[in-house]
């Protein structure tokens, strides 16, 4: 059975906001994995990375970092220096994830999220200086034996890859064995014409998937064709993670990020309802 994991942004306001607590909270509520974030992890000493890891160990809990780069770490940019910063966060990330025991980087590592461009002729400039800037960090993830998968996000968010095939196009570029492919339900069903097709696709390239609600409530609590997709995901035999990323809560850093300016939902008993969703998702697993 794949594990389950959660999104720490499930939890906290602000991206940064501590996140030790959130290890033994995962646990409780009877996930696998925590996909905390990559920028808190760049910021922490050799000391605490470790106590995380222990912490982690402790828990039976596996890590998986998020990361999206910002507009001024895009390594798709025309300027050298903003593809220098993108592609040093990405190298420094791949020798962190090794320390903390992470495997795997998912999210908008091939460009920046929510940045964006003034005109369609531009998509391919820097989709030459992404795929030129990944071959050389995909050096560094191999070194330090670890996997960054390219999310394929709605267009609102990245304009570079939306859709499945402009991943396996960009990993075909790149062409590294330590890049992976990470569908999310979520975006699929703004940019893709069924939520079968892509998974097809992807197949054995597929490292890290996501899942979310039409919009972005907890699984099963609106109207995607899970039955379909987890049938799906059974037929191409997708063995990694399956990972929660419902953003529910506005307010903060992390509301502003995903534009959510209204409850999505009652709050009052969170974890019931998490573990609710989480018992629904195993349900889909049987």
């Amino acid at each position: 059975m794949n594990k389950i994991g959660i999104h720490y942004g499930s939890f906290v306001r602000n991206w940064n906001d501590e996140q030790f607590s959130l290890i033994p909270k995962v646990k409780e509520l009877g996930f696998d994995v925590l996909e905390f974030g990559a920028g808190y992890l760049l910021n922490m000493s050799d000391d605490d990375i470790f106590r995380f890891k222990d912490l982690a160990v402790e828990n039976e809990i596996d890590l998986v970092m998020s990361l999206g780069l910002a507009p001024n770490e895009d390594i798709g940019s025309p300027d050298t220096g903003i593809r220098n910063a993108g592609k040093k966060i990405l190298t420094d990330l791949a020798v962190a994830m090794r320390k903390v025991g992470a495997s795997d980087c998912s999210g908008i590592i091939h460009g920046s999220w929510n940045g964006k461009i003034s005109d369609y002729s531009e998509k391919q400039v820097y989709w030459k200086n992404s795929v030129e800037a990944m071959k050389e960090a995909s050096k560094a993830f191999a070194d330090e034996g670890v996997y960054f998968n390219v999310e394929v996000v709605n267009r609102f968010e990245n304009f570079l890859i939306n859709t499945c095939d402009e991943a396996l196009q960009y990993l075909d570029e790149v062409d590294s064995p330590q890049l992976g492919i990470h569908l999310d339900t979520f975006h699929m069903n703004i940019e893709e014409s069924n939520m079968v097709s892509p998974i097809f696709k992807a197949k054995d390239r597929l490292r890290y998937f996501h899942i979310g609600e039409n919009n972005r409530n907890f699984p099963g609590l609106g109207s995607m064709p899970w039955k379909t997709i987890f049938e799906t995901l059974k037929l191409v035999n997708y063995q990694n993670p399956i990972s929660m990323e419902p953003f529910v809560k506005p307010g903060g850093e992390v509301g502003s990020a995903v534009s959510l300016y209204h409850e999505i939902m009652q709050i009052d008993d969170y974890d019931l309802q998490i573990k609710q969703s989480l018992k629904f998702v195993k349900n889909l697993l049987t």
